[in-house]
Order: structure tokens, then sequence, then C-alpha cells
């Protein structure tokens, strides 16, 4: 699976058709980048309080799963931005009500579901990056992380704001420092932040994940923390006044 909506990074060593999750060694985090560097696109203008469209294509959906949207203004992100959640989506993504996957054999294929998220209205405005990033609800333990390059844009926002969002869920990879997801069950986020939908009708099949999953987050939700990178801080430097980024 692949992220369509918004438009992705698009380099040789951050390719659309490379749809497979974070290596298990975690070498190419954060957004499938061995290289850490050859970040570029155009980037997507966004502005403070707009809703978004998330949108996928390929048809390993795994059964589905949970998902978050999050931005760091670290450009470009490197395994030590801290990557701060604007959006969970607990159950039935990126499918909503297919219990397998929806298509093996084609990966060019669009998924028929569709999501929307709000860019908060007091963050800052700049040059970021969105990652999607999705744990599966079947097969292997994996993470899944995609991301774009996109533009903040209204009124000037507060870096107190940014920080006092949680910190992106991390599992299944070393970054998740030994963090793991259930089998055959969609995880529910253990600090999903403000903005979370529940997926109607997925509410029994939520599972909580197992082992180190309590980190340094920030207060923009309930529960115990979520698991951060290795060096971040929750307090991340915000560098989105870079000039935007363009193919």
């Amino acid at each position: 699976m692949v992220m369509r909506l918004p438009v992705p990074y698009e380099t040789p060593k951050i390719s659309p058709q490379d749809n497979g999750p974070i290596k298990a060694d975690g070498s190419d985090y954060p957004c499938r980048n061995a290289g850490g560097v050859d970040y570029t696109g155009t980037a997507t203008k966004m502005e403070k309080g707009s809703k978004q469209k998330l949108a996928f294509t390929g048809g390993a959906t795994h059964g589905g799963g949970s998902c978050q949207i999050s931005l760091t203004y670290d450009n470009p992100p490197s395994a030590n931005s801290a990557f701060k959640v604007i959006h969970s989506i607990q159950g039935g993504c990126p499918i909503r009500s297919h219990a397998g996957n929806f298509n093996t054999q084609d990966a060019t294929v669009t998924p028929p579901d569709e999501y929307e998220f709000t860019i908060p209205d007091d963050i800052p405005t700049g040059n970021a990056t969105l990652a999607w990033t999705w744990l599966n609800k079947v097969g292997n333990r994996e993470f899944y992380m995609n991301c774009a390059p996109v533009d903040i844009t209204g009124s000037e926002g507060s870096e107190s704001a940014l920080a006092a969002l949680p910190d992106m869920f991390i599992a299944n990879i070393p970054q998740g420092n030994g963090c793991t997801t259930v089998d055959n069950a969609d995880v529910k986020f253990p600090n999903p932040g403000k903005s979370v939908e529940t997926t109607p009708g997925k509410e029994a099949g939520l599972a909580a994940p197992v082992g180190n999953c309590a980190g340094s987050a920030g207060s923009g939700g309930s529960g115990s923390g979520s698991a951060t990178p290795a060096g971040s801080t929750a307090t991340p430097a915000v560098r989105g006044r870079q000039p935007a980024l363009r193919a």
C-alpha cells in the first residue's frame, strides 16, 4: 500500500511503486528513505483549519488496521525528527470493510475508501513533512510509512501548540523500542490525540499494543503516550521557514 493523497515525495529513494513496509531493521526510517537525502517533490498547500483527504493505491490491505497522520517541520526529516500526530484512525484503515486483501494481483488498484482529516488551526505555518503511518491488522507485524511535502498556510501559530500534540506511535521496528502490535486486531493507540476516529463496527476488535509502548508524548490526548524515535524530544524545533521543496 502507498499513500496517493496527499501526493508523496517522489525520488529514486522514495518511489511510489515501492509499496512495502519500513524494513524490519528500521534502516529506511523515516519515510522509507534509506539514504536520508533527496526528499524532492512539490509541496501540497494546506490551509490551517481546512479538511484534507487521505487516499491510497494498492490492494494488499491486510484486513485494514489503524493509521495516523503526523507532521514534522524538519526539512528534510531524519531518524531523530519528532513527528506530531494531528489525526488518528482506529480500525478500518486503509480499508473499512474488507476482511483480507482487496486485490493482490494489481498494485495500481485504487481501494474504495478515502478518509478525511483537519489541519489544526493553532500550529505553525511553513513547509513540513506529512507522514501517513499504518499498523496492519493481519499478516506479518509491520510498520508502514509514506511521507509527503506540504506547505501549511494561514495565520501564524505557536510551537507550544505543536509540542502539545502526541508523538507518532511506532511499533514493530527498532525505533518502537520493543513495542509490538497484536495479530488479527486493530491497534488501539496509547495516545491518539484529540482528533481521533474509530471506524464504526471496529470498536470491539481494538487491542492495545504490547511491550515497551509508553514513551514521552505531548499532552494532546489521553493515554500513556507513544513510542518515539531515538533521539527525539517532546518539544521539537520548528524549521518550517525553509524554501518549499520542488521536483
